[in-house]
């Protein structure tokens, strides 16, 4: 992709971030149930199937196979929901960056036994359980995404889209005060499967989420962050071809696609089980991605550093 179509790319996310941006002021609730459910699942099912061509980014084949088994021996045993992703985390890291499967066995090992101890912690029960399949997932991994973007292609358009994505948040909170708002009645009934993200947030479980001038804000920003998260995965068509799979696969996706979107609105409560399940597959299927985004942030910066630190070495012996 040249440069043209990359900076067109970019300023069309950055008119994405403002309109992500503008419903989320005054549509908060309902935006988020009309992004999950209808942008949701095309997202989850083509993200998966775009992972699944690239081995899912382990280093071997069927190393994501190795996820079944955990996950299966956690819901076996009745752990808490944040062990699993906990572990499902920790072994996508181990499976990166481990060579050799007695050291990734023992890696593991080590990750449970310091599991044990730590997720006694109320905080890292909280991010596990609560923050990394939502907010932390749509935002703080999206965020990843744009800067490591940024820093590889090296163009400014990168990092204007970068600056944007972490203003909106801010421009929801400090600039849009008015709260005189009243949801409506069906995004009333169907925010109680996000109402954990507020009351846990704001640390109050009585206070009224549809109301509290702090609910609404926050629920903004979920809202910008799961909308923008979505149309991100979209705008990005171009640059990773996802889109470029078999027919029949494309036909299976549309065709899940719309059970799920028809599934939600004919029957909320299975419709949202079935959507939560879709959605924590494609989270625990992107630990990899997400792991090796930031190792590679982390050589971009690096490499950045040593340049800076070789020129200043050859000022100095001018």
């Amino acid at each position: 992709m040249n440069t043209a179509q990359l900076n067109r790319i970019n300023y069309y996310n950055v008119l994405a971030m403002f309109a992500s941006a503008c419903l989320a002021v005054f549509i908060p609730f309902e935006l988020v149930l009309l992004s999950y459910a209808i942008l949701g699942p095309a997202h989850y099912l083509t993200e998966i199937s775009w992972l699944k061509e690239r081995q899912f980014f382990t280093t071997k084949k069927y190393d994501y196979l190795l996820l079944i088994p955990v996950i299966i021996t956690t819901l076996l045993l009745k752990l808490p929901f944040a062990n699993l992703l906990y572990y499902t985390f920790g072994l996508s890291f181990i499976l990166l960056v481990v060579k050799g499967r007695v050291k990734q066995a023992l890696a593991f090992v080590l990750l449970v036994v310091a599991g044990y101890f730590l997720l006694t912690n109320n905080l890292l029960r909280t991010i596990f359980g609560l923050y990394i399949p939502t907010l932390i997932h749509v935002y703080f991994f999206t965020g990843a995404f744009l800067l490591y973007g940024a820093l590889k292609s090296k163009q400014v358009s990168g990092y204007i889209a970068l600056l944007v994505f972490l203003a909106c948040p801010v421009l929801l909170t400090v600039l849009f005060t008015n709260h005189n708002m009243q949801p409506a009645a069906w995004s009333i009934n169907g925010y109680g499967y996000f109402a954990n993200l507020n009351t846990t947030t704001l640390r109050s479980q009585h206070i009224n989420i549809y109301t509290n001038q702090a609910s609404i804000v926050l629920t903004r920003i979920i809202a910008f962050a799961y909308t923008y998260h979505y149309i991100n995965w979209f705008s990005k068509t171009r640059i990773i071809n996802w889109h470029r799979i078999p027919v029949k696969r494309a036909i299976i996706i549309g065709l899940i696609w719309i059970a799920s979107v028809i599934l939600y609105f004919y029957n909320y409560r299975l419709g949202i089980k079935w959507l939560f399940l879709l959605s924590l597959a494609h989270v625990i299927l992107e630990f990899p991605l997400n792991h090796h985004s930031f190792i590679g942030i982390g050589r971009e910066l690096g490499s950045r550093l040593r340049s800076v630190r070789s020129k200043r070495v050859g000022q100095g012996n001018g």
